[in-house]
């Protein structure tokens, strides 16, 4: 075990060239561990810039970290919090997901400066849920974030335009003129004001999409990962209630959603029997993109599926671990309900198109070989080792989180 106390870890990352951990806590922390001991004070407290979250299940608060690759030498860091409703923002929206860009001061830099906010970035949300929040560099230099589908469920109610496809009602997943949710993007965060368009971006030319998309097609995908070997971006993506899935992001890939749910054809008029048929295209053109992994939600598969939510992890290239090396690890938050019970896999990475197939991991000297903790996300420092981060509260609350390292 890595850190304890915690309230909800969400997320941990490493700066280029730096010995520290840095592990973001939902409810509006960015915690240190240095040499082996969390430290007491937090490197950026954003308590009191995020919206209140609810003891039970909660999807917003601070769910996103990501430092610059020249961190070291200019102190830049990126953050991703779910703030309270905008002004602006449409009348009866939830709240305001804000990307945004903090200065860390010191020689090395110790600490954050809280009035250095610059805000890259407003994407109002119309419900509390399918936030995503995943920040992170590519090799290319370009800031990479995730965004669901705006939330509530089928992506259709408040906020959820009308796409191409008319068998289904609403469509955040499939459009790409209206609005950037259910998407990941890519953005230059070293040109423009707040930032630069990347000029291969699919749609770079706003003609027939927004700039910053850089894929699309996705519900939920809450953790993303780039494999530092092979540049690969992989995301797992929340199903609805039947099937969970991984996908491989490729850039101005269409992942289904809501025409699909994994490989079957969605129904937003009864999302636990699929229709028979559905296009196999969207509007541009564009194929979809099936997952490389899929497996079945256990709410509506008790026998048969693996888990509630899948979470995105990492391929594994550290050294603690030989028989990992290469794999992807993936995991649930839980595989049963109202039950702290997360469960991790390790895939074998066979191409981009898949199937990949996978093995559960079990855990030695533990209860049943078992997890035991819902999983909240990985981790990944800059020797590719692979950190578990943890709650038993199934909402922001308490101090049972923690951060395991796998060994």
């Amino acid at each position: 075990m890595i850190a304890a106390d915690l309230v909800s870890p969400v997320f941990l990352t490493q700066p280029p060239n730096d010995e520290r951990l840095f592990v973001v806590d939902q409810v509006g922390v960015i915690r240190v561990v240095k040499d082996g001991q969390l430290q007491p004070e937090p490197f950026l407290d954003l308590k009191n810039k995020i919206i209140d979250l609810k003891d039970e299940h909660e999807e917003r608060g601070l769910l996103g970290l990501a430092f610059h690759p020249e961190f070291n030498s200019n102190g830049r860091f990126f953050v991703y919090y779910s703030a309270p409703l905008r002004r602006t923002a449409p009348n009866g929206f939830d709240h305001t997901s804000v990307v945004a860009e903090y200065m860390a001061t010191g020689n090395n830099r110790e600490k954050a400066d809280p009035a250095s906010e610059k805000v890259v970035m407003y994407v109002d949300q119309p419900y509390d849920n399918h936030n995503a929040g995943t920040l992170m560099f590519g090799p290319d230099g370009y800031l990479y974030v995730s965004l669901g589908d705006g939330g509530n469920k089928n992506d259709i109610g408040t906020g959820h335009v009308a796409d191409w496809y008319k068998k289904n009602e609403g469509g955040n997943g499939q459009d790409v003129k209206q609005n950037l949710l259910g998407s990941i993007l890519r953005i230059d965060v070293n040109s423009g004001s707040p930032y630069g368009i990347p000029s291969d971006n699919p749609f770079a030319d706003g003609n027939k999409g927004m700039k910053e998309t850089y894929a699309y097609g996705l519900r939920n995908p809450y953790r993303f990962s780039i494999d530092s070997e092979t540049g690969m971006l992989i995301a797992g993506d929340a199903g609805q209630v039947l099937f969970e899935e991984i996908d491989v992001i490729k850039r101005g890939g269409n992942y289904g959603w809501n025409v699909k749910e994994g490989t079957s054809c969605f129904n937003a008029a009864n999302n636990k029997e699929p229709l028979a048929s559905c296009p196999e295209e969207d509007s541009l053109g564009n194929k979809f993109i099936d997952p490389v992994i899929e497996f079945k939600n256990t709410m509506s598969f008790p026998q048969e599926g693996l888990g509630i939510v899948c979470i995105g992890g990492y391929v594994y290239r550290g050294e603690n671990y030989e028989g990992l090396d290469g794999n992807y690890l993936f995991g649930v938050w839980t595989q049963h309900h109202e039950k702290p019970d997360g469960a991790v896999f390790a895939a074998q990475v066979s191409g981009e198109t898949g199937p990949w197939q996978y093995r559960k991991l079990y855990f030695k000297d533990r209860p049943n070989n078992a997890f035991g903790h819902y999983l909240l996300s990985f981790g990944q420092d800059n020797k590719g080792e692979v950190y578990l981060l943890s709650t038993d509260e199934e909402g922001p609350t308490g101090k049972t989180g923690k951060v395991y390292r796998l060994e």
